[in-house]
Protein backbone atom coordinates (compact mmCIF):
# COMPACT_ATOMS: atom_id res chain seq x y z
CA UNK A 1 0.00 0.00 0.00
CA UNK A 2 1.26 3.23 -1.19
CA UNK A 3 1.53 6.18 1.58
CA UNK A 4 1.37 9.60 0.94
CA UNK A 5 3.49 11.85 3.46
CA UNK A 6 1.32 14.09 5.36
CA UNK A 7 3.42 17.17 5.18
CA UNK A 8 4.38 17.43 1.14
CA UNK A 9 2.16 14.76 -0.02
CA UNK A 10 5.23 12.69 -1.58
CA UNK A 11 4.57 9.09 -2.53
CA UNK A 12 6.45 5.99 -0.44
CA UNK A 13 6.84 4.50 -4.09
CA UNK A 14 9.81 7.29 -4.74
CA UNK A 15 10.87 8.15 -1.35
CA UNK A 16 11.77 5.90 1.70
CA UNK A 17 9.27 7.01 4.71
CA UNK A 18 9.99 7.22 8.75
CA UNK A 19 7.10 6.55 9.97
CA UNK A 20 4.57 8.48 8.46
CA UNK A 21 6.30 11.01 6.86
CA UNK A 22 8.81 10.96 3.99
CA UNK A 23 12.65 11.21 4.71
CA UNK A 24 12.92 14.53 2.99
CA UNK A 25 10.41 16.07 5.77
CA UNK A 26 11.78 14.20 8.25
CA UNK A 27 15.34 15.19 7.63
CA UNK A 28 14.38 19.03 6.90
CA UNK A 29 12.48 18.87 10.44
CA UNK A 30 15.60 17.84 12.12
CA UNK A 31 17.71 20.34 10.45
CA UNK A 32 16.11 22.90 11.82
CA UNK A 33 17.08 21.75 14.91
CA UNK A 34 20.78 22.24 14.24
CA UNK A 35 22.40 25.71 14.56
CA UNK A 36 23.71 27.49 11.23
CA UNK A 37 26.87 28.28 13.33
CA UNK A 38 29.21 27.33 15.62
CA UNK A 39 32.05 28.20 17.86
CA UNK A 40 35.53 26.32 17.82
CA UNK A 41 38.70 27.67 20.62
CA UNK A 42 41.67 28.24 18.18
CA UNK A 43 44.68 28.90 19.14
CA UNK A 44 45.89 32.06 17.27
CA UNK A 45 49.81 31.17 17.90
CA UNK A 46 49.78 27.31 16.76
CA UNK A 47 46.63 27.10 15.06
CA UNK A 48 45.70 24.14 17.31
CA UNK A 49 41.86 23.78 18.23
CA UNK A 50 40.30 23.01 21.78
CA UNK A 51 39.65 19.21 22.22
CA UNK A 52 38.36 17.48 25.07
CA UNK A 53 41.65 16.15 25.47
CA UNK A 54 43.79 19.03 25.33
CA UNK A 55 44.68 21.16 22.16
CA UNK A 56 45.09 19.24 18.84
CA UNK A 57 46.02 19.47 15.09
CA UNK A 58 42.92 20.91 13.14
CA UNK A 59 42.33 17.67 10.55
CA UNK A 60 39.48 16.25 9.11
CA UNK A 61 39.00 13.62 11.95
CA UNK A 62 39.27 16.44 14.43
CA UNK A 63 37.03 18.78 13.27
CA UNK A 64 34.16 15.99 12.72
CA UNK A 65 35.04 15.84 16.87
CA UNK A 66 34.54 19.44 17.51
CA UNK A 67 31.38 19.89 15.46
CA UNK A 68 29.58 17.12 16.99
CA UNK A 69 30.73 17.86 20.32
CA UNK A 70 29.84 21.93 19.53
CA UNK A 71 26.14 20.97 18.71
CA UNK A 72 25.45 18.23 21.28
CA UNK A 73 24.32 16.09 18.85
CA UNK A 74 23.68 12.34 19.49
CA UNK A 75 23.55 11.93 15.25
CA UNK A 76 26.79 10.59 13.57
CA UNK A 77 28.31 13.44 11.81
CA UNK A 78 30.60 12.96 8.78
CA UNK A 79 32.80 15.81 6.96
CA UNK A 80 32.06 16.09 3.46
CA UNK A 81 33.32 19.45 2.59
CA UNK A 82 35.68 21.63 4.80
CA UNK A 83 36.32 25.63 3.68
CA UNK A 84 37.71 28.38 5.17
CA UNK A 85 34.91 29.51 7.54
CA UNK A 86 32.59 26.92 7.07
CA UNK A 87 31.74 22.85 6.85
CA UNK A 88 29.68 20.85 4.96
CA UNK A 89 28.36 18.32 7.36
CA UNK A 90 26.71 15.16 6.66
CA UNK A 91 24.52 13.43 9.92
CA UNK A 92 23.22 10.49 10.32
CA UNK A 93 20.15 10.36 12.71
CA UNK A 94 18.37 7.71 14.03
CA UNK A 95 14.57 8.50 14.73
CA UNK A 96 11.31 6.61 15.04
CA UNK A 97 10.54 3.53 12.65
CA UNK A 98 14.04 4.00 11.28
CA UNK A 99 16.50 6.94 10.57
CA UNK A 100 17.44 10.17 8.43
CA UNK A 101 20.41 11.22 6.27
CA UNK A 102 21.10 14.82 5.17
CA UNK A 103 23.43 17.51 4.62
CA UNK A 104 23.91 20.58 6.08
CA UNK A 105 26.54 23.69 5.96
CA UNK A 106 27.69 24.79 9.50
CA UNK A 107 29.06 28.20 9.79
CA UNK A 108 32.49 27.65 11.74
CA UNK A 109 33.54 30.54 13.90
CA UNK A 110 36.50 30.34 15.54
CA UNK A 111 37.66 31.81 18.16
CA UNK A 112 41.13 33.43 18.54
CA UNK A 113 42.87 32.63 21.98
CA UNK A 114 46.29 31.15 23.23
CA UNK A 115 46.86 27.46 24.33
CA UNK A 116 48.70 26.61 27.66
CA UNK A 117 51.53 25.60 25.56
CA UNK A 118 52.00 28.77 23.36
CA UNK A 119 51.19 30.61 26.49
CA UNK A 120 54.13 29.34 28.70
CA UNK A 121 56.23 29.40 25.46
CA UNK A 122 55.80 33.24 25.17
CA UNK A 123 55.83 33.88 29.01
CA UNK A 124 59.17 32.23 28.88
CA UNK A 125 58.00 29.15 31.31
CA UNK A 126 60.16 26.52 32.70
CA UNK A 127 60.43 23.54 35.27
CA UNK A 128 63.58 22.26 34.69
CA UNK A 129 66.85 24.20 34.26
CA UNK A 130 69.69 22.23 32.54
CA UNK A 131 73.43 23.63 32.95
CA UNK A 132 76.10 21.90 30.66
CA UNK A 133 79.48 22.69 31.55
CA UNK A 134 83.15 21.48 30.96
CA UNK A 135 84.55 20.32 27.31
CA UNK A 136 82.04 22.71 24.72
CA UNK A 137 82.49 19.88 22.12
CA UNK A 138 80.88 18.03 24.73
CA UNK A 139 78.28 20.01 26.16
CA UNK A 140 77.38 20.92 22.56
CA UNK A 141 76.70 17.15 21.56
CA UNK A 142 74.88 17.28 25.02
CA UNK A 143 72.31 20.13 23.92
CA UNK A 144 72.02 18.40 20.42
CA UNK A 145 70.67 15.42 22.00
CA UNK A 146 68.77 16.98 24.33
CA UNK A 147 66.91 19.45 21.61
CA UNK A 148 65.96 16.50 19.75
CA UNK A 149 64.14 14.60 22.86
CA UNK A 150 62.53 17.24 23.86
CA UNK A 151 60.80 18.71 20.45
CA UNK A 152 60.19 14.47 19.78
CA UNK A 153 57.89 14.20 23.31
CA UNK A 154 56.03 17.30 23.04
CA UNK A 155 57.48 19.22 25.59
CA UNK A 156 59.69 22.58 24.70
CA UNK A 157 62.59 24.79 25.39
CA UNK A 158 61.59 28.39 26.68
CA UNK A 159 65.59 29.35 25.97
CA UNK A 160 69.35 28.39 25.83
CA UNK A 161 71.99 31.07 27.33
CA UNK A 162 75.54 30.62 26.52
CA UNK A 163 77.43 31.91 29.36
CA UNK A 164 81.10 32.18 30.03
CA UNK A 165 80.87 29.45 32.26
CA UNK A 166 78.68 27.19 29.59
CA UNK A 167 75.23 26.69 28.38
CA UNK A 168 72.09 26.91 30.25
CA UNK A 169 68.86 25.32 28.62
CA UNK A 170 65.61 25.86 29.94
CA UNK A 171 63.01 22.94 29.70
CA UNK A 172 58.96 22.96 30.02
CA UNK A 173 59.11 19.79 31.83
CA UNK A 174 60.75 18.42 34.61
CA UNK A 175 59.66 14.67 34.14
CA UNK A 176 60.86 14.66 30.73
CA UNK A 177 63.96 15.70 31.75
CA UNK A 178 64.27 13.21 34.36
CA UNK A 179 63.42 10.64 31.91
CA UNK A 180 65.75 11.30 29.45
CA UNK A 181 68.89 11.19 32.18
CA UNK A 182 67.38 7.62 33.15
CA UNK A 183 67.67 6.57 29.31
CA UNK A 184 70.93 7.97 28.70
CA UNK A 185 72.10 6.96 31.74
CA UNK A 186 73.57 10.51 32.49
CA UNK A 187 73.78 11.12 36.62
CA UNK A 188 73.85 14.92 37.05
CA UNK A 189 73.91 17.15 39.99
CA UNK A 190 70.41 17.46 40.85
CA UNK A 191 69.15 20.81 43.30
CA UNK A 192 66.15 22.32 43.37
CA UNK A 193 64.66 26.65 43.84
CA UNK A 194 61.07 27.56 44.99
CA UNK A 195 59.24 28.64 42.27
CA UNK A 196 56.29 29.87 44.15
CA UNK A 197 53.14 28.19 46.19
CA UNK A 198 49.93 26.82 44.56
CA UNK A 199 46.82 25.58 46.51
CA UNK A 200 49.07 25.86 49.27
CA UNK A 201 51.66 24.07 48.18
CA UNK A 202 55.28 24.70 47.25
CA UNK A 203 56.50 24.72 43.34
CA UNK A 204 59.97 23.81 42.72
CA UNK A 205 61.98 23.89 39.19
CA UNK A 206 64.10 21.27 38.93
CA UNK A 207 68.38 22.01 38.54
CA UNK A 208 70.59 19.67 36.62
CA UNK A 209 74.07 20.07 36.45
CA UNK A 210 76.53 18.38 33.52
CA UNK A 211 79.89 18.88 33.89
CA UNK A 212 82.36 17.31 30.73
CA UNK A 213 85.77 16.85 31.04
CA UNK A 214 88.42 14.49 28.87
CA UNK A 215 87.05 11.31 30.59
CA UNK A 216 84.00 11.82 30.40
CA UNK A 217 81.40 11.76 27.39
CA UNK A 218 77.71 12.54 26.79
CA UNK A 219 76.82 9.05 25.51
Amino acid sequence: MIKYCPICNRSSDKFRFVGEFCEVCVADKMKKNIPDRIEIERCKSCGRIRAKEGYIQLDNGTLREAVKRSLGTKCEVKIVKQKEKSAVVNFHCEADYGYADFDKEIMLNFKKIMCIDCYRKTSGYYEALVQLRGVQQKADKAMSKITRYVEKNGAFISRIDETEHGIDIYISDKEMMNHFFQLYKMKPKRSFTLHGVKNGRRIYRNVYLLRFDKELTAD
